[in-house]
């Protein structure tokens, strides 16, 4: 439950009673701000988006409303803030961003139809970013993983193993991206210092690293 009179629920402090954000009697389907927005919306668009309305006007009335039965005009920004702090306790920052796109659609179309003041709509609308939290792409690999690695290049005695192992100790030695190491060339390797030069890196500079002396010596 987000909302219930005279009751705090979850970090909420608001008190707010369900029966002023349900509609009394049925709007027609041109003055209604849900239906004329999702009838705007591509066919393929209108399930997704109608579920997020139900859920939003369920979580605004403790399950009384629905998108067509809430009263979508008389919301505001304590109604909208609350809203958007609840889904991002219950859902991925790409699912409330949905979720929240179509709630500022609504009352867009709301303020348009004259049912709702430009003032509360701009203050309604004007909720802190959602952020995303993106899971980092991959890990680091343990000193034994590593060298796990470099056995199996050294025990393959092709020319495809010799040139994984480089691969590997060039990956583990300089650091450079991987968009990077696919384009080394063996022109780029100078084997009297262990330069390697870096053609259109990040940036699109060039730049000169050093294979570690251990990778060097072993001419990975």
């Amino acid at each position: 439950m987000l909302f219930a009179q005279n009751k705090t629920v979850h970090r909420f402090s608001v008190t707010l009673t369900t029966t002023s954000l349900c509609l009394t009697t049925a709007s027609p389907l041109t003055g209604h701000p849900a239906r004329v927005y999702l009838s705007i919306l591509s066919p393929g668009s209108q399930p997704t988006m109608r579920q997020a309305l139900d859920a939003i006007a369920s979580l605004l009335t403790n399950n009384e409303c629905d998108a067509d039965t809430l009263n979508w005009a008389a919301l505001t920004y304590q109604h909208t803030a609350a809203v958007q702090a609840a889904l991002l306790e219950i859902n991925a920052p790409a699912t409330v961003k949905k979720k929240m796109a179509a709630l500022r659609g609504v009352l867009a179309v709301a303020k348009k139809l004259k049912l709702m003041d430009p003032e509360d709509f701009e203050a309604a609308v004007d909720l802190p970013r959602i952020k995303n939290h993106p899971l980092p792409r991959g890990r680091a690999l343990t000193q034994t993983e590593i060298k796990a690695l470099i056995e199996v290049c050294t025990s393959d005695t092709t020319n495809q193993g010799a040139r994984d192992k480089a691969l590997i100790g060039i990956l583990r030695g300089t650091g450079l991206r991987r968009a990077e190491v696919v384009k080394l060339e063996v022109r780029d390797f100078d084997g009297s210092t262990g330069a390697l030069e870096v053609r259109q890196g990040k940036g699109g500079k060039d730049r000169t690293v050093y294979l570690p002396e251990g990778a060097f010596a072993e001419r990975l």
